[in-house]
């Protein structure tokens, strides 16, 4: 059982970094292997749009997003976290959900269990959870709710009280149903 943590934003050690590694410590505290991918230590190029993995199921660029394919199939459970900005998903987020059309006529990411993180200033989340609830539907994944965060300076989302208790519950929740998926 795996889940894997996706850092979607240029910061390392900001307030999303800080809500997904919640949820996967809660996820392995419940049995689960995990591992966080930040996406700021990648290159990313966007999708051109060619169509070409309608065919094969694979995407011809050839950059970073080779390394990542992997992980996101061989992963049970997924943790898709961005910081809110202009009342959407970080550039970095969306370049991801874009560069997995690849996976949809294959179903590669079918039945998957997904988490969301969201963490903003103040404004925003609801936006930007609902561009992740999209992309998971269009996935046909298992969603396992997500995180709403609070924060402007690093750090700050430790002050959040309540999003330091959904990101565990969210990490106990993936596991679980992963978990029972298996059994």
């Amino acid at each position: 059982m795996k889940v894997l943590g996706m850092v979607l934003g240029p910061r390392r050690g900001g307030n999303t970094e800080i809500l997904v590694r919640k949820v996967l410590a809660s996820a392995k505290k419940a049995g689960a292997e995990t591992e966080l991918v930040h996406i700021a230590d990648i290159n990313i190029m966007p999708c051109d749009g060619c169509l070409s993995c309608e065919e094969n199921g694979d995407c011809k660029i050839d950059d970073d997003m080779r390394q990542i394919y992997p992980k996101l199939i061989e992963a049970d459970g997924i943790v898709f976290g961005s910081p809110v900005y202009f009342w959407n998903v970080s550039g970095q987020a969306k370049l991801l959900i874009d560069r997995t059309y690849c996976f949809l006529k294959k179903k590669k990411l079918r039945d998957k269990i997904a988490g969301i993180v969201v963490v903003a200033r103040r404004a925003g989340c609801t936006n930007a959870f609902q561009v992740f609830q999209n992309f998971i539907n269009a996935q046909r994944m298992r969603t396992a709710g997500g995180v709403i965060g609070f924060g402007k300076e690093m750090g700050a989302v430790k002050e959040d009280e309540e999003a330091l208790r959904e990101a565990v519950a969210v990490g106990r929740l993936m596991a679980g149903l992963i978990k029972s998926e298996s059994d």
